[in-house]
């Protein structure tokens, strides 16, 4: 369910059941060990089904997001790095992915370097060594938008403001988060995070997986035994509400520029 804010610059609060104070760091490195061993699993061809939609939800975020040749954006909880690789490639974009998953950094940093070094010249530079932190730049003729670049980092959604921003000074014209914020405790943590590093005008673009408006409290028994596997299956504390989103978004600064599309249809198949 793609939310796209804006600048002015935007959502759920985990609450339910009173948790220790080791349950979200238990929660992380389960979310860790669990992109680690599984994210091999998508190195597939791009010509599977599942990669067509994934590609599709992506050109549409690009759309309504405005990106465009230059364009600064950080990517949460990249994956492998593949929407990273389309914005450079396809928009221009000067994309810095973040992960807090090892084995992904490794895999998007290798899918980098070998896709930039099979679109360059046999006279060019080689690109940087898969390990690097800096940028690997997409040759110019790459795109009619422009050359684009991305880097790969290994790092954790509540460091990403002191890391970014305070220590590398850096801000953004855009954040991109798909289907990561409902994994984080410290949701509100994100959005304040994400309203500093963005520069005025600039937007956060999410897409995520929601609940209904319901209390699941009230819900009947089949209903909260679903969304108690969704939470465990999908190592989320608890699933949020699109206006649960609004309203975190809103108390940090942000503003809609475009209102939620809901896709729950398109992958109702699947779920």
């Amino acid at each position: 369910m793609p939310d796209v804010n804006e600048n002015g610059k935007h959502v759920a609060h985990a609450g339910g059941v009173k948790e220790t104070k080791a349950a979200p760091e238990r929660l992380k490195k389960r979310i860790q060990r669990h992109y680690d061993v599984t994210s091999d699993q998508f190195l597939k061809s791009p010509t599977d089904t599942n990669e067509q939609a994934q590609l599709n939800q992506v050109i549409r975020l690009a759309e309504s997001s405005g990106v465009s040749a230059g364009s600064r954006v950080l990517d949460v909880g990249c994956g492998i790095g593949g929407t990273a690789r389309y914005l450079a490639r396809e928009h221009g974009c000067k994309v810095t992915a973040m992960t807090n998953s090892r084995r992904q950094v490794e895999i998007a940093r290798e899918l980098t370097a070998a896709e930039v070094a099979r679109m360059r010249s046999p006279s060019s530079s080689p690109p940087l060594a898969p390990g690097s932190t800096d940028f690997v730049q997409y040759p110019s003729s790459a795109s009619s938008a422009g050359a684009g670049a991305v880097r790969v980092l290994d790092l954790d959604v509540e460091q990403m403001r002191e890391h970014l921003g305070g220590a590398l000074g850096e801000t953004f014209d855009c954040i991109w988060i798909s289907e990561v914020v409902f994994h984080l405790h410290a949701r509100k943590l994100f959005f304040d995070s994400a309203f500093a590093l963005l520069d005025p005008g600039g937007c956060l673009v999410i897409a995520d997986i929601f609940r209904t408006a319901q209390d699941p409290s009230s819900s009947s028994k089949r209903t909260q035994k679903e969304l108690a596997s969704i939470r465990r299956n999908h190592l989320c504390p608890q699933l949020g509400t699109v206006e649960e989103y609004r309203q975190m978004a809103w108390e940090v600064g942000f503003r809609p520029r475009h209102e939620p599309i809901d896709i729950t249809k398109n992958v109702a198949k699947t779920w």
